[in-house]
């Protein structure tokens, strides 16, 4: 699922949040007396967060382990099921609990940067972004160059996740000139399998996790961005409660040390992601 792009998509249609009994917030030195640092991560998220062999792994897994350290403190982790729109998301994760009772976690990691998330939501506060997030495509070395306006497509297949942004991209390219060279799978591990067995000569989709699995291929991929109108890019953050303020911005000084220092850049290129740093002036 595309959490952040799925957020951006209804952050015009978000009303404010809904009238709830709201978790007591935990201040910065609360959480240090505590020496526990909650942190709210999306569930089967590769490679944001997933479980692999019984154990929680990802780049925001080791992001939030690394703000924990941080701060003296020990990672735990709320790991948050999708709902239907990031005001949800933002209420099971941020301010309030699920609805099974979980504790909201101190912090979420990603939720768009987009002034528009706070104006929607009162009860909480953004931190700062720490990735740029778009789309991007995994093709044959030897026809990068053809792929970078999408016209290879016309004569070579590309597999792509049905029913996704990425999917609506490549099927309105070139004047719907693709369409027969689309080939569509469930899920992008799939997509990334198709073009292993040499079945397409490219797959596409959210950055990250072309990336990741392009990482892991056997077959050697060169990674390119082909420009589309739809092709946007989104500034990735976290969340915390709005009354937690001071937390908030430990975190952005504790994410601005991570990216100073190589540590952010070092966890993206573990699971083979590029990391692109977004400007902080939202």
């Amino acid at each position: 699922m595309m959490r952040a792009f799925r957020a951006i998509l209804v952050l015009s249609a978000l009303g404010g949040a809904l009238a709830a009994e709201v978790a007591r917030a935990r201040p910065l030195d609360v959480v240090k007396s505590g020496g526990v640092l909650r942190i709210t991560v999306y569930r089967d998220y590769r490679p944001w967060s997933w479980q692999e062999g019984g154990r929680l792994k990802g780049i925001d897994v080791e992001i939030g382990a690394a703000l924990a350290k941080a701060l003296g403190c020990k990672a735990d982790y709320l790991v948050l099921r999708p709902d239907d729109n990031l005001n949800d998301d933002l209420r099971n994760g941020v301010w309030r609990g699920s609805i099974l009772g979980e504790a909201p976690g101190d912090v979420m990691l990603h939720v768009p940067n987009d002034p528009r998330v706070e104006e929607a939501n009162d009860k909480i506060k953004l931190t700062s972004a720490y990735q740029t997030e778009g789309y991007a495509m995994a093709v044959d070395p030897a026809k990068a160059e053809r792929a970078q306006d999408f016209s290879l497509f016309e004569q070579e297949k590309v597999a792509v996740d049905l029913g996704t942004l990425a999917d609506i991209i490549l099927l309105s390219a070139r004047d719907h000139k693709l369409i027969n060279n689309v080939v569509h799978v469930r899920g992008e591990d799939k997509a990334a399998q198709a073009y292993d067995k040499g079945e397409v000569a490219a797959f596409y989709g959210e950055s990250a996790l072309v990336e990741h699995l392009a990482h892991a291929s056997s077959r050697p991929a060169a990674i390119i961005h082909p420009p589309h109108k739809l092709a946007k890019t989104i500034a990735i953050g976290g969340a915390v409660k709005a009354d937690s303020v001071d937390l908030g911005d430990e975190i952005d000084r504790q994410m601005t040390a991570l990216a100073t220092s190589g540590a952010l850049k070092a966890i993206f290129a573990s699971y083979g992601v590029e990391w692109r740093q977004p400007a902080q002036d939202r």
